[in-house]
């Protein structure tokens, strides 16, 4: 029981990693993140700082 606890919880930290890939933090910032706060903090973080698809920021030529 308690590993299959602790593999659930290393799978969502490495989802965590796997969704920050493309960030500042990287997949290893996102993923130590997740271990240290827990996976769900580090999902409402992503999903807050994260601009969405459909934003473009405008630069002046």
């Amino acid at each position: 029981m308690l590993i299959t606890v602790f593999l659930l919880y290393g799978l969502s930290c490495a989802i965590c990693g796997f969704m920050g890939r493309k960030t500042t933090f990287g997949f290893i910032g996102h993923f130590l993140l997740a271990i240290f706060i827990t996976p769900l903090i580090s999902f409402i973080i992503q999903a807050i700082t994260r601009p969405g698809s459909h934003f473009k920021m405008q630069t002046r030529d």
